[in-house]
C-alpha cells in the first residue's frame, strides 16, 4: 500500500480512548470519559471543511475548467480527496456532521462506545469505531469486539458500518461482518436518521458477534495437519499443490514461508497446533505484524499495515482464508458467508 494514516499538519490524525499501550503503535491523541464530540473532532484533526473545487483540463496550450464538475479537496491543506470528479447534485459531507452522526448512531445501543476516530490518505477517508461491551472469548482467547464506521468522498461510496475484531493476544483484526451478512450495514449519505431502524441494525450487528464466536469455536475443534495447514496457505496464494520451488514466483514463495512463520509463532505464543483457528489466525497475524509493505520509513510502514489490514489488500486476504475454512465446518453451524 501507497497510502497511509492522515499525517496532515504534521501530527497522526487520530483520536483514542483508553490507554496508549492498548491502541496499535500507541499513535494519536489520548482522549478521557465525557469528551463532547467537538473535543474528539478536533483531537482526530477533522475540524476542517470538504468543499467542491473546479475541475480543469489541460489542453496542449492552456487550462480550462470542466463546466459542472467538481473534485472534493479539504479547506485547510487543500488535498484532493476524490480521484473521480462530480457534478453540481454531489453535497459533500462534512468531517464533524460525520462524527455527529456516528456518536448519534452508537447512542442508540448503550452496549456501544465511541473508543477511536481519525481520518486515512490524507481525508480521503473518515472513520470511527466503537467498542462493545461485553468482549469476546473465542475458544479461550479474548477478543476486543468493535463497530467499524467509514466513509469516502467518493460520490458513490455509502456510510459502511461492519462489525470487527481484535484478538487481544496479538492484536490480530479481523472483520467480524465476514461471519455473517448482518454485521455490515450500508448506509448512503443522505439517509434519514431513523431511531428504531438503527437499533435493528445494531442489533443484527451484536448478532454477527455472537455468530463469530461460534464459527471461531468451531474452527478451534477443526483438525488439520502439517500438510493441510500448508496446502491451506497454498490455496489462498494460488500456488499448485504439487508446484516446485522454482515453478513458483518470489513473491508467492517469500509469502508462503512467512505464513509458516506466523503460524510457528502462533503455536508459541500458546495456540493449540494442528487446529484449522490456528492456521486462520497465523494469516491474520501475518496480515497486521509481518506482512510488508512499499514504503521506505518505519512510522510510514507502520500506517500502511494498518490502513491495508482494515480497508486494503490485508483485509481482502483474510476474508479469503476465513472462507476458505467454511466448508470445514459447514456440518456444525449455519455458514452464512
Amino acid at each position: 500500500m501507497s497510502h497511509n494514516l492522515d499525517m496532515s499538519n504534521d501530527r497522526v490524525n487520530m483520536a483514542f480512548l483508553g490507554s496508549r499501550k492498548d491502541i496499535w503503535h500507541g499513535l494519536g491523541q489520548q482522549m478521557q470519559k465525557g469528551m463532547s464530540i467537538t473535543d474528539w473532532t478536533n483531537a482526530a484533526g477533522l475540524d476542517w471543511e470538504a468543499v467542491k473545487v473546479p475541475a480543469l483540463a489541460a489542453l496542449p496550450h492552456q487550462i480550462v475548467e470542466v463546466p459542472g464538475r467538481y473534485h472534493i479537496a479539504r479547506n485547510d491543506t487543500w488535498a484532493l480527496l476524490n480521484e473521480q470528479t462530480v457534478t453540481d447534485i454531489y453535497q459533500p459531507h462534512q468531517p464533524k456532521e460525520l462524527m455527529a452522526w456516528f456518536e448519534r448512531y452508537v447512542s442508540v445501543d448503550d452496549r456501544f462506545t465511541l473508543d477511536v476516530a481519525g481520518s486515512l490518505r490524507g481525508g480521503q477517508i473518515i472513520w470511527a469505531t466503537a467498542t462493545f461491551r461485553p468482549g469476546l472469548e473465542v475458544a479461550g482467547s479474548k477478543h476486543v469486539a468493535r463497530l467499524l464506521m467509514s466513509t469516502t468522498y467518493d460520490a458513490s461510496g455509502p456510510t459502511i458500518n461492519k462489525a470487527t475484531t481484535v484478538r487481544v493476544v496479538c492484536n490480530n483484526t479481523f472483520d467480524a461482518a465476514m461471519a455473517s451478512k448482518k454485521g455490515e450495514v450500508r448506509t448512503r449519505h443522505n439517509t434519514k436518521f431513523d431511531h428504531a431502524r438503527v437499533g435493528r441494525e445494531l442489533a443484527n450487528v451484536a448478532q454477527s458477534f455472537a455468530e463469530y464466536k461460534v464459527m471461531g469455536e468451531a474452527l478451534a475443534g477443526v483438525e488439520m495437519t502439517k500438510t493441510e495447514v500448508s496446502n491451506y496457505f497454498k490455496q489462498l496464494l494460488e500456488i499448485p499443490f504439487d508446484a516446485k520451488a522454482e515453478e513458483v514466483s518470489s513473491r508467492k514463495l517469500n509469502t508462503f514461508h512467512a505464513m509458516g512463520n506466523a503460524y510457528r509463532a502462533e503455536v508459541e505464543a500458546g495456540t493449540e497446533a494442528g487446529k484449522a483457528s490456528t492456521a486462520f489466525n497465523a494469516v491474520t497475524r501475518y496480515v497486521d505484524h509481518d506482512r510488508s509493505v512499499r514504503i521506505g520509513e518505519q512510522v510510514k510502514e507502520l500506517e500502511a499495515k494498518a490502513l491495508s489490514s482494515q480497508f486494503g489488500s490485508g483485509a481482502t486476504l483474510k476474508g479469503q482464508a476465513w472462507n476458505l475454512l467454511m466448508p470445514r465446518i459447514a456440518d456444525k453451524v449455519a455458514v452464512t458467508v
